[in-house]
């Protein structure tokens, strides 16, 4: 009975706060009102719409969560006629005051406050572009007195516009010979913590935010099975669409296939697409499939620096 007593007491101490917020900033000058502008950071790739070559764009009914200053809990914004809407008004406290905002895409409707922010569960990703926003987790923040906005705008733009706190990794597979019939029936890509579960958290400084790990939610690799299995085509092969946490590795990722050529099933695997996969970038991967084996041919980043990798032989086992 004392421990219910007590989480009664918990939950409506919580609402209690989280209606004492909606008031507070409620009641603030008209004058003084708050509204928002928002974009995704251009060299970046990933939700909400993202295409291939890794643009990515707000669209209609997004919601964001919104961080008042000195306030834990988030306020919803969602993009509504190309305009963003908050759940209720707010305002600026004054004119000249320096202010620190943070915002994260997508909101969500579990329990959220600014040291705790729940992110996309990796591990359930299917490997295509199509529906990969699903996963997207973007995050902003900026600084601004209402004398330095236009009307009260803060603005998620420029060098203050959501940036993607995870790594955008594509793999193309392609093989060798016209005429043969290549059929992928699974694929893998291996690496320490790369798809866990994580939460993000806003600190005093950019430099202090960050991912954290959960640690009875720990995945290592993501294993995408194909009911129908995917056809290694002659002119563009075929494509993985991946979002992982960005990492430094202890030991190069791993990636390996199974398939059948011709009838005949194979598998195929390299652990030598790097260790370093870093926020906001976009890792192009090109592997050949040939007779005997498979062959990274590159690696292009999404800051279009194109990193040439050297050619790793992977031996093919016949299953």
């Amino acid at each position: 009975m004392r421990k219910k007593n007590l989480l009664g007491a918990y939950l409506v101490l919580s609402l209690l706060a989280s209606c004492q917020q909606k008031e507070n900033l409620q009641s603030m000058d008209d004058d003084l009102r708050l509204s928002l502008q928002a974009s995704v950071y251009s060299s970046c790739a990933s939700k909400v719409i993202t295409d291939e070559s890794g643009i990515t764009t707000f669209s209609e009914k997004d919601e964001i969560g919104f961080f008042m200053p000195a306030e834990n809990e988030p306020v919803k914004w969602t993009l509504t006629e190309g305009e963003w809407v908050a759940d209720f008004p707010l305002a600026w406290e004054d004119r000249v005051s320096k202010c620190l905002f943070n915002a994260y895409y997508p909101y969500s409707t579990e329990s959220t406050t600014r040291d705790n922010i729940p992110m996309p569960d990796l591990s359930l990703q299917k490997g295509t572009l199509t529906g990969i926003g699903e996963f997207d987790f973007l995050t902003a923040r900026c600084e601004a007195s209402y004398e330095e906005t236009d009307n009260g705008t803060v603005s998620f733009t420029g060098e203050s516009s959501f940036r993607h706190a995870y790594s955008f990794i594509s793999i193309t597979i392609k093989k060798d010979l016209s005429e043969e019939n290549v059929l992928i029936s699974q694929a893998s890509f291996q690496g320490e913590n790369l798809f866990s579960c994580s939460t993000y958290h806003f600190a005093e400084s950019e430099a202090e935010d960050g991912i954290s790990y959960l640690e009875s939610s720990e995945v290592h690799a993501l294993t995408l099975n194909f009911e129908d299995p995917a056809t290694v085509t002659e002119e563009s092969g075929y494509t993985l669409f991946l979002l992982c946490n960005p990492q430094s590795l202890v030991e190069d990722s791993g990636f390996s296939i199974s398939y059948q050529r011709d009838g005949v099933s194979y598998t195929a695997s390299t652990n030598k697409l790097g260790k370093q996969f870093e926020a906001g970038k976009y890792y192009q991967f090109v592997l050949r499939l040939t007779k005997e084996e498979l062959k990274v041919e590159g690696c292009e980043v999404s800051d279009w620096v194109s990193e040439k990798l050297p050619e790793i032989a992977i031996e093919e086992i016949p299953s």
